[in-house]
């Protein structure tokens, strides 16, 4: 270093320091006030706890990141296009899902632990339903006591004396009966009272019950990064990408995570209180991937796969065929195309929603393997089979076998300028590209009317990867340019479009003429009449002499001896008799 300049710049350093100093401190921000809509388009940063009861929109670019505690009221719906990072912040609602609902079947029960460190002396436990709901046709049991029946809209169990750290309430439905045992709160009451939300007390065989205290979205290209985080309360659709670290979605499943580019990926932290037997919703294609997390517990599982009501294309109506290993149960169902060629796998609990997927709470997965077998469709071309095809878990299935594919290869007509009047040779040649035959028809247009052929609706059949020629007669009835167009005839009950082939093939275009009929030279005329005449003159002359003939035989003499001999005899018989 210049030993000159050194002083300059240890001067320029102490003057930078002291501005520094003088420079007022950072300030902590927190949500705006107010009621207005908040769009975040650039990087922000609420370190200061506040709240919001309002529309939050992260534009696309843009990153919130939240490290404080944010009380999010009922009316805010908060949609991520660009980034949320809760960087050990959290959002919690004013308003969560606060009561349980019963969820279980009869003859199992439902526990919930009730803390008593904080209580001494006699009193009562106080069991609350819901509003709109009341406890008849459940019991419940405290601790090692006796059960007890209840009935209306809160129930009271009396006690001499509380344990020191507390003890189950135990739940069961009566037998017989059914309804929905949805509790509000359970209070403690001795000199005071000491109300606990329902929610609040750990147990198993419960859901959540009510709504959701705000809505938070994560659109796709979103992303919501969560480190040492809580969001509580909130209706969580996740379209794009969220990850998570030692994070908690508590009173908010199930989470639903849906589409191709939606992915949840969770490490560390998890789940607690959902209105469902799941902790996670996705449908048949987004991501999920999940290390050391924790769920809800008891029959909650930590996710599953739905997807919507599922149709099967089929390429015609009527077939038939068999659905096996369908849903949770391997349920096997028998099933027939519609007209429109289509049908419905039935749904587990509805017709609009399939389970395909369980993460169950002990880790293990169960993936569903359905396959649609014995299928027989029978057509005007032969019938035709199938079986031990996987259904793919999308809404949409479209249903592949063996089947013939038959197109017009070649029209070929004998005679490139056929006579009118009379029928042409043709050979239709059929190619079928298809992996089985078929008995193929076809039917031949001449321009746009239906062409003289002979036969009328010749066929033939096809095996697969192979050709077949049908032989034809063609005749037609103006001169001029025409082409015979052929098609194979498809079965009517196709309904999706290139099933079976089809292609039309047209032959090469040929010219219909007239015949032509020589004129007689006039000398052949006149030898013609001759000969006509001389012929009628010998047959005259003829008939002529034949008559003269006939008279000659015909001689009176004989006829007189014929007489006289019969007088003669006549005038003899008298002198016999003499």
């Amino acid at each position: 270093m210049n030993p000159k300049t050194s002083p300059l710049i240890i001067c320029l350093l102490l003057l930078l320091g002291s501005l520094s100093a003088l420079s007022p401190p950072v300030q902590a921000t927190g949500p705006p006030g107010g009621s207005d809509a908040i769009n975040i388009t650039e990087d922000t940063t609420w370190d200061e706890d506040g709240s919001i009861d309002q529309q939050l929109t992260i534009s696309a670019g843009a990153t919130l990141t939240i490290t404080s505690v944010i009380d999010v009221g009922p009316a805010t719906n908060i949609v991520v296009s660009g980034t949320l990072d809760l960087a050990g912040g959290s959002l919690m609602a004013t308003e969560p899902p606060s009561d349980v609902q019963w969820w279980n079947s009869p003859g199992e029960a439902s526990t919930l632990w009730l803390p008593t460190d904080q209580v001494s002396g006699s009193g009562a436990i106080v069991i609350v339903s819901a509003a709109g709901f009341n406890l008849s046709g459940f019991t419940v049991v405290w601790g090692e006591g006796a059960s007890e029946q209840m009935d209306g809209e809160q129930h009271e169990i009396t006690l001499n004396s509380f344990p020191a750290d507390g003890d189950w309430l135990t739940f069961e439905m009566e037998t017989g009966s059914w309804g929905e045992l949805v509790l509000d709160r359970i209070e403690i009451r001795t000199a005071s009272t000491i109300p606990f939300e329902a929610t609040d007390l750990d147990g198993s065989g419960w859901v959540l019950r009510g709504e959701f205290g705000f809505s938070l979205g994560v659109a796709d290209g979103g992303t919501l990064s969560a480190t040492d985080a809580e969001i509580m309360g909130a209706d969580v659709l996740i379209s794009g990408t969220a990850v998570g670290q030692n994070s908690w979605f508590n009173r908010s499943g199930p989470v639903n995570v849906q589409g191709a580019q939606a992915s949840l990926t969770w490490n560390g932290g998890g789940f607690n209180g959902t209105l469902d037997d799941h902790d996670v919703r996705a449908d048949g294609v987004a991501a999920l991937s999940f290390t050391a997390v924790s769920d809800s517990g008891g029959f909650v599982d930590l996710w599953e796969r739905q997807i919507p009501a599922q149709v099967l294309h089929f390429p015609g109506s009527g077939a038939t065929f068999t659905l096996n290993g369908v849903g949770p149960n391997a349920r096997t169902i028998p099933g027939i195309s519609t007209a429109e060629g289509i049908s419905n796998v039935p749904g587990d609990d509805g017709p609009t929603t399939r389970v395909v997927e369980i993460g169950q709470s002990d880790g293990t997965v169960w993936t569903e393997s359905a396959t649609i077998d014995d299928i027989s469709w029978f057509t005007a071309w032969g019938t035709y089979t199938g079986g031990g095809i996987a259904i793919p878990h999308s809404a949409d299935v479209v249903v592949e076998f063996p089947l013939p594919s038959v197109s017009i290869s070649q029209v070929d007509v004998e005679d490139s300028a056929p006579t009118l009047g009379r029928r042409t040779s043709v050979t239709v040649t059929l190619a079928n590209t298809g992996e089985v035959p078929a008995n193929v028809p076809i039917e031949c247009y001449d321009g746009g009317d239906r062409a003289d052929i002979s036969p009328t609706f010749p066929s033939a059949m096809v095996g697969a990867d192979s050709e077949a020629d049908v032989d034809l007669k063609w005749g037609h009835t103006g001169s001029g340019n025409s082409t015979l167009t052929c098609s194979p005839m498809l079965p009517t009950q196709l309904t999706r479009d290139g099933a079976f082939g089809g292609s039309s093939g047209d032959s090469a275009v040929v010219v219909w003429e007239v015949q032509q009929e020589a004129g007689l030279d006039p000398f052949v005329i006149a030898l013609i009449v001759a000969l006509v005449v001389g012929v009628l003159l010998v047959a005259g002359f003829a008939s002529m002499q034949a008559r003269e003939s006939m008279v000659k035989t015909e001689e009176p003499e004989d006829i007189e001896l014929v007489e006289l001999v019969d007088l003669d005899d006549d005038l003899d018989e008298p002198d016999d008799d003499d």
